[in-house]
């Protein structure tokens, strides 16, 4: 009696299991690639520099550097002037901090978090109308650099690197919203 419980148990956990990988494969499926954002008329984008309103010195550079690369990388609108766009994608980073956590055993800072938020506007430029806005998009990056006394600019130079890596993050996420409606 044992033994068909047991094995009733296995054949309902594995058709369980079966229908949430196929409801979890069709869910990705369905979603990816639908392009609810962009307009199928509009063949270009235009990404003025982002607005800093944070005390960290060219964070808008940098954002607006790797949303320019992202948008060229994927390659479905052509980046162009704003003046000449179908579309233009405008963004306000609002947040950035850094914040310690993790030291090493003498005390030095190991690890940081990097919270980078930024606000983000795509609008038609033909009738003006705002077709997405979206508050907040964040990217959180963990990264390793220890700060070194005596070695100030190594430590600016890996601070650099993960202040990248988390733009990269939210252009990534720009670029999804915008192209693939998610």
């Amino acid at each position: 009696m044992r033994n068909a419980e047991c094995g009733m148990r296995n054949k309902i956990r594995t058709i369980l299991l079966l229908l949430l990988v196929m409801t979890l494969i069709s869910c990705g499926y369905s979603m990816s690639g639908r392009g609810l954002l962009a307009p199928e008329s509009a063949k270009t984008i235009g990404i003025p520099s982002f607005l800093n309103n944070t005390n960290e010195p060219y964070i808008d550079v940098e954002i607006t550097k790797a949303v320019v690369n992202e948008f060229i990388a994927d390659g479905r609108l052509r980046v162009v002037d704003v003046d000449a766009a179908d579309l233009a994608l405008r963004g306000t980073v609002t947040h950035f901090s850094v914040t310690a956590l993790s030291y090493t055993p003498d005390a030095y800072v190991q690890q940081y978090n990097i919270r980078l938020v930024v606000d983000a506007r795509l609008d038609e430029r033909a009738t003006g109308k705002t077709l997405w806005q979206e508050r907040g998009i964040e990217a959180i990056f963990i990264a390793d650099y220890p700060v070194t006394i005596g070695e100030i600019r190594v430590t600016k130079v890996a601070k650099d690197a993960a202040l990248k890596k988390a733009s990269q993050d939210v252009a990534w996420t720009l670029r999804s919203r915008v192209l693939e409606g998610f």
